[in-house]
């Protein structure tokens, strides 16, 4: 009977830290997400600074640790069946970069980076659609996920050369900006790719809070009236992600940690503006 009783005052204990558990989880979801008087508040004070926002805001802010990656590790043989189709190649050396020759295609590698330029492709964006070019780009990230894994929806943008289309990584539904690849798709089809990958380790230390959007959007409004000449601006893209936020972010054992970040989208400019997560300071690429 005494055992009886025992069970039952255990089942009865855990459904109550259960509970508890539950309540606390969603206490600290909601502490993390933004409200709907802030986000109204955010674009009010933006629209009364010449700023329009055509986007939605990210309204979680849960806490994020650092990420870590590393330089990868190429083949000869793994590169040409990823961007020459299995063409064998020749290798010139310049300083710190490798070159790799095909037929008509040349590779350049600089550590992570590279820049794959297909000379005999035709230029011009002729009658391709941003659809075409989409699918021209997907279709090789499609037929290289077995190597570099997971990429977000792309972004497609038209230039005079042609379609250009940015993909970042992703690591457990989080953007990874410092892994991109970004196509330029003519008429003929890819006629260039330039990207970076270091794959991914790990998520490194503690998790930290992080500002919320609204506070990215105030740094990135007082960096814009501070330095365009510009009157009007207009966002069209938010995102929160990880990438390389110092001038050198390798460590003495040669690990390489990314932080998260918040990237602003202007339909004005080419490039976004950086925040970092944790400090809210905008960060200047090189």
């Amino acid at each position: 009977m005494e055992w009886g009783n025992a069970k039952k005052f255990v089942i009865i204990l855990l459904v109550i830290l259960n509970v508890a558990l539950a309540g606390l989880n969603y206490r600290q979801r909601q502490e993390n997400t933004m409200t709907s008087a802030q986000e109204r508040a955010i674009f009010e004070v933006l629209s009364q600074n010449g700023i329009t926002m055509y986007t939605e805001l990210p309204t979680n802010a849960a806490a994020m640790s650092r990420l870590e990656v590393e330089l990868p590790d190429y083949s000869k043989e793994t590169l040409e069946r990823l961007f020459f189709g299995g063409e064998k190649t020749t290798v010139t050396v310049r300083g710190d970069q490798n070159i790799y020759h095909g037929k008509t295609d040349s590779l350049t590698l600089n550590g992570a980076q590279g820049l794959l330029k297909r000379e005999a492709v035709a230029a011009g964006k002729g009658e391709m659609t941003k659809a075409d070019a989409q699918w021209e780009a997907q279709k090789f990230m499609d037929g290289t996920d077995y190597f570099f894994g997971a990429y977000d929806e792309p972004m497609v943008t038209e230039t005079e050369e042609g379609y250009r289309v940015d993909f970042y990584g992703l690591h457990k539904r989080e953007n990874v900006f410092a892994n991109y690849f970004s196509f330029l798709v003519t008429q003929g089809g890819i006629k260039q790719i330039e990207f970076e990958y270091c794959p991914v380790v790990g998520d490194s230390g503690e998790k930290r809070e992080l500002a919320f959007s609204d506070e990215a959007l105030l740094t990135f409004m007082r960096e814009w009236k501070k330095n365009s000449e510009e009157q009007q601006a207009t966002i069209h893209r938010i995102e929160l992600g990880y990438d390389k936020m110092e001038r050198s972010t390798a460590s003495t054992d040669g690990a390489i940690y990314l932080d998260p970040c918040y990237r602003i989208y202007l339909l004005e400019e080419p490039e976004p503006y950086l925040v970092n997560g944790y400090t809210c300071q905008i960060f200047h690429k090189e």
